[in-house]
Parts: C-alpha cells; sequence; structure tokens
C-alpha cells in the first residue's frame, strides 16, 4: 500500500542537482533491494520525521510530493477498510516482506521486465525489443561505490520521448518471474536471447517438479510397503 501511494508522486520525491551533503543524506535512504523498495523506505523515514519540511530540504526531497504520497496512502487506507479487505501491521525489513514485495511486483508489473544484454546497463525491454538505460536517479546508479548493473530488473515507467530511460528499478531473479508469470507471457515475447533463457528456466524447473512428483511417490510406495 505505501509503494503504490508513493509510486505516483515519486517523480517529484527528488529535488536535482543535489549538493554533495544532499546526496550523502539522500543515499543513505536507499535500500539495497532497488527504487521499489527505496521509495517505501523514503516515505517511512518522511513519517518518522513528523513529515518535517526541512528534513526533506536537508535530503533534497520535495516535501510536496511526499504529502501528497502520505494523503494518497490515507484515502487508500480508508477505502480498503470501506470495502473490508484484511489488514495486516506493516513489517517492511523483514526477510518475508521482501519476498512478498517482489512477489508482489512480479505478478503485477511482469511485463516491464528488461535484461542487461551486455553487462554496461544497456537493456533490452523484454517485450518490445527496445534498448534502454538506468535513470540517473536510479539508486543502482547514485550508489557512491557503483557495482555492476543488476542482469535482470522491473522498471515501473519508461519514456522513449524523454529521455530513454527506465524509472524506479529494482533487481529481479528469472527464476521467480517464470515462476509467477502467466502462461501465455513466455510464448507471446518477441524471439530474443532474453526469451530462450527463461524458456531453459522454465524447462529446467518443470523436469524438477517432475523430479520431485516422482520421489515423492516412490517414498508413499515405500512408506505403504513397511506399514
Amino acid at each position: 500500500m505505501t509503494f503504490l501511494s508513493s509510486s505516483p508522486a515519486a517523480p517529484g520525491f527528488t529535488h536535482p542537482p543535489l549538493s554533495a551533503e544532499e546526496a550523502a543524506l539522500r543515499r543513505a535512504l536507499e535500500h539495497t533491494d532497488g527504487d521499489h523498495s527505496s521509495l517505501i523506505q523514503v516515505y517511512e523515514a518522511f513519517i518518522q520525521s513528523g513529515a518535517d519540511k526541512a528534513w526533506c530540504q536537508a535530503r533534497g526531497l520535495n516535501w510536496a510530493a511526499l504529502c501528497q504520497a502520505q494523503k494518497l496512502r490515507g484515502d487508500l487506507l480508508e477505502l480498503m477498510q470501506q470495502i473490508e479487505l484484511p489488514l495486516s501491521q506493516p513489517a517492511f525489513g523483514s526477510e518475508q516482506n521482501r519476498t512478498d514485495l517482489q512477489k508482489a511486483l512480479l505478478s503485477g508489473y511482469f511485463l516491464k521486465v528488461a535484461r542487461d544484454t551486455d553487462g554496461t546497463g544497456n537493456y533490452l525491454l523484454l517485450t518490445h525489443k527496445h534498448v534502454a538505460q538506468l535513470s540517473p536517479y536510479c539508486c543502482y546508479r547514485s550508489r557512491r561505490s557503483p557495482t555492476r548493473p543488476p542482469p535482470w530488473v522491473l522498471y515501473h515507467t519508461f519514456s522513449i520521448s524523454k529521455d530513454n530511460c527506465l524509472s524506479i528499478v529494482s533487481e529481479i531473479q528469472p527464476q521467480m518471474l517464470v515462476e509467477l508469470a502467466p502462461p501465455y507471457f513466455l510464448s507471446n515475447l518477441p524471439p530474443s536471447e532474453s526469451r530462450d533463457l527463461l524458456n531453459q528456466l522454465r524447462e529446467g524447473m518443470a523436469d524438477s517438479s517432475v523430479e520431485s512428483e516422482s520421489s515423492s511417490t516412490q517414498e508413499f510406495g515405500d512408506a505403504c510397503v513397511l506399514q
């Protein structure tokens, strides 16, 4: 819910360009899992600050955009309560929450996946066969010691007319994509090395599943004989 309320206001979260001090304080709010978790972490820190405007200014954050996210979250919470949807206590940062967030994102945004084709940050969009780069404000590019770009990413927005960049990006595991995407997803992708890799993963997972079922059947049969 926090991500859903933060993502519409996300483009206005940061006031570029940042000073060195602002950039350092901003980096401290980044999450190792990528931009999606970083948005949640920024919002949580903003709330803990008491929605303080000076706190935002010191980190190059847009106070008005964060206030908008706060209002959107309140509206969403009220709507969920009205239709009596179950709510759980926030557990951001826990291992289970990290896994749940990744699964939720991939289940809903499986069409917005890209793969680094050459190890330098040139990402091929799986559904369009178009090559784009990470936004300059992506946490993977703003880190003080940038590492190799993630091989597979899920992105939230892409604009070819503006800057040809992927925005709000997080690393994903292709195995989880194959597991969670609908069956028609891979068969409808345009031909590419990325599609071939995903098909190989799917076949390997299917073989493992058959072996596991066969082993379980054998164990059940042995147990019946022993009894």
